[in-house]
């Protein structure tokens, strides 16, 4: 009775049918919408069936008390042999249930309990559970909370398990304790065929036992230790260990921390792998001499099917030698070799070894060196593929001639269904020979040729084969050279592709007559979930055209419209386009020319999406009343940018001022640049960051109320320790009621010299700044030494107590969090560009400053050691503190080791959140590391995902990307993280275009605010904004790289701080 969509009340039928059959033998409920009242009655009408040696309830709804009520009817059923209750919610009073209930089956041989809760107490039970079980034959518990406690109790158990073929404990906690004390209970287990603890936290000490375990394990096929913490000593552990085992099949140790000499052990122990079908060993350290000895010993194994080398430190010695290693394996399907340093002339060996796997179904060897010679070695050893599935070649050097071969190689590859190849340097005369490649591809699913230098007529070949590719669902071409022609021609092909789901040709230069034609080829991609069509030129007419087209888009989640030339016209027909699209999340037409009846239709068109997130119409012709308007009809988390600032419906409270135009470069360049010039030289001469200095009469802006010490001594019951919600080196945090609303009071201790610094900062800052993201101050109170601040009470404390799960209180869902991380960004966004030339800093930005309100929406806090610039600049061109504070986890290496600061210093603290959010585990060193690892091994890190969340794949893969996105923020380099605009803009989805110009927010190093538009001379190595070149200059100031004087500066736009 498996996936049969059986519920709790067909259940209960089920049961009462059972009661009577006494003889029952085995039940088969799997893949079935049973929770505990079903489970319940399940297990009620099992007490009587001491002939059941099967029960298989796997992939339901059950939790504790249904697995309980399992467990109580499975205790006479002595004769059961086979259980399975995986892929459910059960927790450890369910798994001590059970493991209570397994004491007297002496002959089960296969239990699963994996993908529940299960910790430790509910493994130490199940482990007792299983002492007498001496035919056990498989044990799957992975996928749940195991630690080392669980671990060891489970090791412990095996002793007498000598027929134990099959262990699974994968994606838990266990560490290098729990894994010796499994190493330690696996001894007699001379018949194990497999082994997965793949996602632990298991380091060379584990890895070491349990080497040592395998010297009696002949029989081993398959090994699973990827995505622990295990380096070269551990390594070559298990390579000793595995000498013997000339059984093994499979091997898998990616995402670990092996470098050369580990590899090296492991290449020697392969050598006697004959049936070697998988070896997994990418995300690691390995360079050339590793992987010459990997390629050494895959020799003599001719059933290799897959190897995955991805994300090492391959080159193209590496390379020749797995190329040699690969002539003899022709049953090859699956190569990885993404992400190394291999050039042409590895490439080329790689493709000569690939000659004769005419079974070779997917090829990646993306991000790496290869150019043109390398392309064209791997398009003929493509020739004979003619089951190739994947081929990605991304972010390479292929040229026109190399992607010729490349497609011509391709030709008798029908099964393709994914060509990647972006990032190249690929023009239309490449083009137009993979264009004539596609004309016998029906399945291709995915085309990926954006940032190229494709032009129409290399577009009108692409287009021309994909004719009868009518199973593409994604299209990308952004970031050409495509105009209307080009987009004439794809619009004719996309007419029959009615899976379409995503289709980017943003960045180009296509305008009306191309985005009609787009238009009219998109009218029966009834699937369509993005479209991108910004940076280019279109006007009204082609936005009515894509307007009509959006009619039937139900599921469109994403439109992307910015950078063009819509009037109202347009805007009015793409709005009656959205009217169906109640799927919308991130909608963007900023930077066009839409006035007040574009913007009012749009907003019209707004009121039925609940799940926007995202609405841009900055830059635009719009009226402050129709802004507000906008502002009213959509959903209160919006993120709404329109004039340059985010727009919020009206609050109570000041707002930050209005930006400002700097100047206008129109009517006098020159006397504008040199009044900025002097401004910032004023600014560079005088200014600090620095606390402030404590004062008894700070100057605070008034409009935030003062109110007597005695009032809010009242509120709190005189600061009644009942009343205190928290507190710290700072002071204490009470509970009150002040004119009627819940509130925070925040009492500073008396004798903290640096809290009254923090104090007038604080209050300096908040009173600046008003934002929905941004805790609201009601009022603060000064008397001689006493000082006291007064928040909006959040009624759902600060993210790290909800992430730690603090008073027993639910776990945040994916949604609430990922809403989260907006929200912070959102609000650092504002303090750094609410006010044009002046960002705020925080510096003291961590999961417990984030406080959430009753809706879960978050809201930044503790802004005690904030700084403004401008502010002194250094003999190096950096802004300067001498008085470093903040979390020592989230401070970049500038700011800790040298008091450098930049609007770059919050970013990283805010990419160690995003960690947080993603694992739920604190704040480390160690968490960053591991999960760059897990990002280098083929964009999974399941095994790192916080495991309180019930995790959908749509939620899996929105998890992915916010974890690369926090790999970015935490670049060590300032210059290489990205800007709060810029993440606000990943978040949304948007693919920011070369000709957009919003994409280039590279920060001046002096002034922090403006774009770099001027490349100092004469060394040209670096880059900061016209008005601080030319004080630099005036000053004779030299390179912050190189050190030679400055004399001048070349003014453009440079998208690098730094030019090497």
């Amino acid at each position: 009775m498996s996936k049969l969509g059986i519920t709790d009340e067909d259940a209960l039928v089920i049961a009462e049918g059972l009661k009577e059959n006494s003889i029952l033998q085995r039940l088969d409920l799997c893949d079935n919408q049973i929770g505990d009242a079903g489970a319940q009655a399940i297990g009620s009408a099992l007490r009587n069936k001491l002939s059941l040696a099967h029960l298989d309830m796997n992939d339901n709804k059950i939790s504790d008390a249904g697995a309980c009520a399992i467990a109580e009817g499975l205790t006479t059923s002595t004769a059961l042999k086979y259980l399975r209750i995986d892929t459910n919610q059960i927790g450890d009073a369910g798994a001590q249930a059970i493991g209570s209930a397994l004491r007297n089956k002496l002959s089960l041989a296969h239990l699963d309990l994996s993908n529940n809760k299960i910790g430790d107490a509910g493994a130490r039970a199940i482990a007792e559970g299983l002492q007498t079980s001496t035919g056990l034959l498989s044990l799957n518990i992975y996928g749940n909370q195991i630690g080392n406690a669980g671990a060891q109790a489970i090791g412990s158990s095996f002793r007498n398990k000598a027929n134990l073929c099959i262990l699974d404990l994968r994606n838990n906690k266990i560490g290098d304790a729990g894994a010796r004390a499994i190493a330690e209970g696996l001894q007699t287990s001379t018949g194990l065929l497999s082994l997965n603890m793949y996602g632990n936290q298991i380091g060379n000490a584990g890895a070491q036992a349990i080497g040592s375990s395998f010297r009696n394990k002949a029989a081993l096929k398959i090994l699973q230790l990827g995505s622990n913490k295990i380096g070269d000593v551990g390594a070559r552990a298990i390579a000793a260990g595995l000498r013997k085992s000339a059984a093994l099949i499979y091997c898998c140790m990616q995402a670990n921390q092996i470098g050369d000499a580990g590899a090296q052990a492991i290449g020697f122990a392969l050598r006697n792998k004959a049936n070697l079908s998988e070896l997994s060993l990418e995300a690691n350290k390995i360079g050339d001499a590793g992987a010459c000895a990997i390629a050494e010993g895959l020799q003599m194994s001719t059933s290799l099917t897959q190897l995955r080398m991805q994300t090492n430190y391959i080159g193209d010695a590496g390379a020749q030698a797995i190329g040699y290693a690969l002539r003899n394996k022709a049953k090859l399907s699956v190569l990885y070799l993404s992400e190394n340093r291999i050039g042409d002339a590895g490439a080329r060996a790689v493709a000569e070894g690939l000659h004769t796997s005419t079974s070779l179904t997917d090829f990646k060897m993306q991000a790496n060196y290869i150019g043109n010679a390398g392309a064209q070695a791997i398009g003929s050893a493509l020739r004979k593929t003619a089951n190739l599935s994947l081929l990605s070649l991304t972010n390479n050097k292929i040229g026109d001639t190399g992607a010729s071969a490349i497609a011509e190689g391709l030709q008798a590859s029908t099964a393709l269904t994914q060509l990647g190849m972006h990032a190249n340097q690929i023009g239309d005369e490449g083009a137009q020979a993979i264009g004539s490649a596609l004309r016998n591809k029906p399945n291709l699913s995915l085309l990926d040729l954006a940032k190229n230098k494709i032009g129409d007529t290399g577009a009108s070949a692409i287009a021309e084969g994909l004719q009868g590719s009518t199973a593409l669902t994604r299209f990308g071409m952004n970031n050409n050279q495509i105009g209307n022609v080009g987009a004439q021609a794809i619009g004719s092909a996309l007419r029959n592709k009615a899976d379409l789901a995503i289709v980017h040709l943003g960045s180009n230069k296509i305008g009306d007559a191309g985005a009609c034609a787009i238009a009219d080829g998109l009218r029966s991609s009834t699937a369509l979930l993005a479209l991108g069509m910004h940076a280019n030129h279109i006007g009204d007419t082609g936005a009515q055209a894509i307007g009509s087209a959006l009619r039937n888009k139900a599921n469109l989640s994403v439109l992307l419209m910015g950078s063009n030339k819509i009037g109202d016209a347009g805007a009015c027909a793409i709005a009656e386009g959205l009217q169906t699209s109640t799927a919308l999340t991130d909608f963007k037409m900023h930077i066009n020319q839409i006035g007040d009846a574009g913007a009012l239709a749009i907003e019209s068109s707004l009121r039925n999406k609940p799940q926007l997130a995202i609405l841009h119409l900055s830059r635009n012709q719009i009226s402050a009343s129709a802004v507000q308007r906008l502002s009213q009809s959509i959903p209160a988390d919006c993120e709404f940018l329109a004039e340059n600032q985010s727009i919020i419906p009206p609050s109570p409270g000041p707002v930050a001022p209005t930006p400002a135009p700097l100047f206008n470069a129109a009517s006098a360049p020159l006397a504008a640049s040199d009044s900025m010039a002097r401004q910032v030289g004023q600014q560079l001469q005088s200014r600090q960051v620095e606390p402030a200095q404590p004062s008894s009469a700070a100057p605070i802006n008034a409009t935030i109320p003062r109110v007597s010490l005695q009032v809010l001594s009242q509120a709190t019951m005189q600061f009644s320790e009942s009343r205190r919600i928290g507190g710290g080196g700072f002071g204490s945090v009470y509970s009150a009621v002040w004119s009627g609303r819940q509130v925070a009071v925040k009492r500073l201790a008396a004798n903290s010299t640096q809290g009254i610094a923090q104090f007038e900062s604080e209050l300096e800052s908040l009173s600046r700044f008003h934002h929905p993201n941004i805790v609201t101050i009601m009022c603060y109170a000064q008397e001689g030494n006493e000082r006291c601040l007064v928040y909006e009470l959040m009624a759902n404390g600060s993210v790290r107590d909800r992430l730690d799960r603090k008073g027993g209180t639910p776990a945040l869902n994916w949604a609430q969090r990922r809403t989260i991380a907006t929200d912070i960004a959102t609000a650092m966004h504002f303090v750094q560009t609410a006010i044009p030339r002046q960002p705020l800093f925080h510096l003291d930005l961590k999961t417990s400053n984030v406080l959430l309100d009753a809706d879960f929406h978050a809201k930044v806090a503790d802004f005690g050691l904030t700084r403004s610039v401008p502010a002194q600049v250094d003999e190096h061109s950096y802004i300067r503190t001498q008085t470093v504070q903040g979390t020592l986890q989230y401070i970049c290496p500038q700011y800790h080791q040298e008091g450098k600061v930049s609007i770059k210093t919050d970013v990283y603290s805010y990419g160690m959140i995003l960690l947080e959010l993603v694992t739920g585990q604190q704040p480390s060193i160690d968490l960053m590391g591991t999960v760059r690892h897990q990002l280098k091994r083929s964009r999974k890190i399941d095994a790192v995902l916080d495991k309180a969340i019930d995790w959908s794949s749509e939620a899996k893969e929105s998890a992915q990307a916010i974890a690369e996105h926090a790999a970015d923020c935490l670049e060590p380099a300032r210059v290489y993280r990205p800007s709060f605009g810029e993440i606000l803009r990943r978040l949304s989805g948007e693919e920011a275009g070369a000709n957009e110009e919003e994409a280039i927010e590279r920060e001046c190093l002096i002034c922090c605010d403006a774009p770099t538009n001027a490349k100092l001379m004469p060394c040209c190595h670096a880059c900061v904004c016209v008005a601080c070149a030319r004080v630099m200059i005036h000053r004779h100031s030299t390179c912050p790289i190189c050190r030679v004087r400055l004399t001048s500066f070349k003014q453009g736009a440079f998208n690098q701080t730094f030019v090497p």
